[in-house]
C-alpha cells in the first residue's frame, strides 16, 4: 500500500514549487503549473514571474485599450519567443486548448484568443473579465529529467488550484503555495528562511 501523500507518476495538473535550495536562477522560488508530463518529459509554466513587459509591447495590434496592460510573465527559459495563455474558462474561445487545472484553460496564444481579448474581453467592466494570463516561453524537461530532479528533492509538488495558477501577488505566490504543502514548510516559511 503507497503513500497517501505520494504524488501521482505523471503530474499533469500539479504545481512544481521550487524547494529552498534550488539554485538555477531560471527556477529559484518558483512556482510551475505542469500542463503536461508523461514519459516523454514534461511541460510547463512558471505561474509567478512578471517580466516587466505588458501584452501591449509584445503583441502587434494590442497596444490600445484594457488588453494592451495585460502584463505578460516569464514562462520559463525555452523559446522565449513563443506566448502561452492560461486563462479562465469563460475567456473566450481558442484552438488547441486543454484544462491542466479545473477551471483554467491552456493554448498557445493565437490570434483568435487576440481578437477576443482586444475586442470582447477590453469591453467587459474591469470586475466582470475573466482571469487571462500570458507567459513568454515555457518550462521544459526531457524524458526522466524532472524525475531526477523530484529525487533530488529540488521542487515539492502540490495538487494545482485555480487560485494558485492565479495568484493575486505574484510576489508572494510562491511563499503562499509553499505554505499549502504542510506544517514543516509553514514553520520554515515563518523562521523567515528565503
Amino acid at each position: 500500500m503507497g503513500d497517501e501523500h505520494e504524488p501521482p507518476r505523471w503530474l499533469g495538473g500539479h504545481l512544481l514549487i521550487s524547494d529552498f535550495d534550488l539554485v538555477d536562477p531560471n527556477f529559484h522560488q518558483a512556482v510551475v503549473l505542469l500542463i503536461d508530463h508523461d514519459e516523454e518529459g514534461a511541460f510547463g509554466l512558471v505561474v509567478n514571474r512578471p517580466s516587466p513587459f505588458s501584452l501591449g509591447e509584445v503583441v502587434d495590434g494590442m497596444e490600445e485599450g484594457p488588453a494592451a496592460l495585460i502584463p505578460v510573465y516569464v514562462g520559463g527559459p525555452v523559446q522565449q519567443d513563443a506566448l502561452f495563455v492560461l486563462r479562465d474558462e469563460r475567456a473566450g474561445a481558442g484552438e488547441g486548448t486543454g484544462t491542466p487545472v479545473e477551471g483554467v484553460a491552456f493554448e498557445p496564444a493565437s490570434q483568435t484568443l487576440m481578437d477576443y481579448l482586444r475586442d470582447e474581453w477590453s469591453a467587459l467592466p474591469l470586475e466582470d473579465r475573466p482571469a487571462v494570463r500570458i507567459y513568454a516561453g515555457y518550462s521544459g524537461w526531457s524524458s526522466g529529467q524532472l524525475e531526477g530532479e523530484l529525487d533530488a528533492d529540488a521542487w515539492v509538488v502540490l495538487r494545482a488550484t485555480r487560485e494558485l495558477v492565479f495568484p493575486p501577488d505574484p510576489v508572494t505566490a510562491w511563499e503562499q503555495a509553499l505554505a499549502r504543502t504542510g506544517p514543516l514548510y509553514q514553520i520554515i516559511l515563518q523562521t523567515g528562511f528565503k
